[in-house]
């Protein structure tokens, strides 16, 4: 019997699915070619028009490098202005070349800063940090440390040589401000900063030889010790 009930119920779902597929099977015809569709159009169609676009703006940022070293100034900022608006994966590397174009080329450090600003992401790609980072260098002198920290913020406590580079001229910019004792803990920071290039070590050796120790920093009983010394020296001076 329950043969007979196995045998019932295949020949239910074997109904089932054929009246399902003489109803549905225009619209499985449908999907199929869709989708064939789809992966001819993007390898015959979408794909090469891209590689097109990615070739034409390879060629462009070319052209534009090579006016810029030409001193074509014009002709460069043109060219790289095209690609920065094109925001395009180029955009950003584009962006740092527009920037030296416009300060080289007019002295336009304002322009330059504006457009590091834009490009500039502390979570961005390689080349947007780096914009972040010079902008930060070309508003130095008239940033405040305040504001410099503001603008790097995201960067500056990043592990790498970028942040590294960022901590290098919070500190410098600290010193200018005064403030020797926030100075000499950011470059003694740095001096054992693991990310911190060769060279940057090397400034922050020279930083600390060169920024003098704070009052309050000296070991206690320096001042005790200075005392007496320069007592004795008056002493044999006068000859009493």
């Amino acid at each position: 019997m329950s043969d007979i009930f196995e045998e019932v119920d295949e020949s239910f779902r074997q109904d089932k699915i054929e009246t399902a597929w003489k109803r549905y099977r225009l619209f499985v015809y449908g999907g199929a070619a869709l989708l064939i569709g789809a992966v001819a159009a993007n390898e015959f169609i979408i794909h090469p028009h891209f590689a097109k676009l990615r070739a034409e703006r390879a060629l462009a940022f070319e052209t534009a490098a090579a006016q810029l070293a030409e001193g074509d100034y014009a002709e460069a900022q043109s060219g790289f202005s095209d690609i920065v608006d094109g925001d395009s994966s180029l955009s950003p590397l584009a962006a740092n070349y527009l920037a030296q174009t416009l300060y080289e080329g007019s002295g336009d450090a304002d322009g330059a800063i504006r457009v590091l600003q834009a490009a500039g992401k502390a979570d961005g790609t390689p080349f947007e940090r780096v914009a972040l980072l010079k902008a930060a260098y070309a508003k130095a002198d008239t940033a405040s440390l305040a504001e410099l920290e503001t603008s790097l913020d995201g960067l500056k406590d990043d592990p790498s040589a970028l942040g590294a580079l960022a901590r290098e001229l919070i500190a410098a910019k600290a010193y200018a401000e005064g403030d020797a004792a926030r100075a000499r803990t950011e470059f003694n920071r740095l001096k054992f900063d693991a990310a911190a290039p060769p060279g940057l070590v090397r400034r922050a050796e020279l930083a600390l030889a060169a920024i003098p120790v704070p009052p309050e920093a000296a070991p206690a009983g320096t001042a005790e010790e200075a005392a007496p010394a320069e007592a004795n020296e008056t002493t044999e001076e006068t000859g009493q």
